[in-house]
């Protein structure tokens, strides 16, 4: 049965992140037909091909590693040293920069305009999500720590700090990080009623695995099903909360390169969103789709950062270009691009072999 439902699960994976990538390479397939430039292949999945069928000059076909796909257009050849279909008037680069651009910006387009349909789709049909409650989690009071000092329990709800409305466990963490060493004053709710002010001092070098206050909240979850209008309202906070979060993470990680406080935030790779879609896999099909619509969020923020081998690296050579009315040498291009490729390569080993740490427990 185990091996079943990891199969089951691989399964689901597979085809969640084909269907994101897939969305994406349509917005570049798209519009580079749009603007005339030439398509050379629609490709699911990576070589060796399985399959398939020649329509109007375009390949489009399946390939036997079933993870992702491709779009090719003559003379976007990022990789290669040798540059094709130089000259050719349908080609990406014959195109002006602005062509360029719209077609390496539909690709991220693509993947908020699906998030935004599948989490519409999610909140109208009925999930769970976060009612604006933050709650502290069971066992989640640490021994010796500022909040066992104060008093805290497990299931405590935490209303405000400092006066400030507390909605979600973000507000709560940033708030006391940038009130280290200072008394703060909290509302709480304790069995449904109110508790006197809770006052404590957070650490501003707190133990391995800990926070400034010592404790573990977590956003209360309740079910909800809403009217197509609201149901999109709710697919746009959290299309924007989960952009706000990737924004914020490059300055948590140097921050705390810096200071040494607070716990490091949790970057997941392949492995660790493969054991999150098996759990959610089993809570239905709503919550399937949000984790589909956050995942495509994130794909498409971090594939428009300017850096080599991203859509956001080949957006920042054409915007160049086009400011400067002259591009750089395709081969020293295509060779920056490699080298950014392999880095990132090289990234993902080193977040998933920190994921599978985790699932280990090392």
């Amino acid at each position: 049965m185990e091996i079943l439902g990891s199969l089951r699960t691989l399964a689901i994976f597979l085809l969640v992140f084909t269907l994101i990538i897939a969305v994406h390479e349509f917005g570049h397939y798209l519009t580079a037909r749009l603007l005339g430039m030439k398509v050379l292949e629609f490709a699911f999945g990576f070589p060796p091909r399985a399959v398939g069928v020649r329509h109007a000059e375009i390949d489009y076909t399946l390939n036997w590693i079933p993870f992702g796909g491709f779009v090719r257009i003559l003379g976007q050849d990022d990789f290669s040293i040798k540059q094709q279909g130089e000259g050719d008037p349908r080609a990406f680069t014959s195109k002006p920069w602005w062509a360029q651009a719209i077609v390496l910006v539909a690709g991220v387009t693509m993947n908020f305009v699906l998030a935004l349909v599948v989490l519409t789709a999610a909140f109208a049909m009925g999930t769970t999500g976060p009612t604006g409650e933050v709650r502290v989690a069971e066992r989640g009071v640490a021994a010796g720590s500022p909040a066992e000092v104060a008093g805290f329990q497990p299931g405590d709800i935490v209303v405000s700090v400092d006066g400030r409305k507390v909605s979600t466990t973000r507000e709560l963490i940033q708030y006391t990080r940038r009130n280290v060493e200072k008394e703060i004053a909290l509302e709480v709710m304790r069995n449904g009623r109110p508790i006197p002010t809770v006052r404590a001092i957070p650490r501003a070098e707190p133990p391995e695995g800990e926070g400034p206050l010592g404790i573990k909240i977590e956003d209360v979850q309740g079910p909800m099903a809403v009217g197509v209008p609201e149901a999109f309202g709710q697919a746009w906070a959290l299309s924007g909360e989960v952009v706000t979060q990737i924004l914020e993470l490059p300055g948590q990680l140097i921050g705390r390169g810096g200071s040494g406080t607070g716990p490091a935030p949790e970057v997941t790779g392949p492995v660790g969103i493969f054991q999150v879609t098996g759990q959610v896999a089993e809570l239905g099909l709503p919550t399937l789709l949000k984790l589909v619509g956050v995942l495509s969020v994130n794909l498409g923020v971090l594939n428009i950062v300017p850096f080599p081998g991203l859509d956001g690296g080949r957006l920042f050579f054409v915007l160049v270009a086009g400011l400067f009315r002259r591009r750089l040498s395709p081969q020293l291009e295509a060779g920056i691009h490699a080298a950014g490729f392999v880095l990132l390569l090289a990234l993902l080993v080193l977040v998933s072999i920190s994921d599978i740490r985790r699932a280990v427990g090392g």
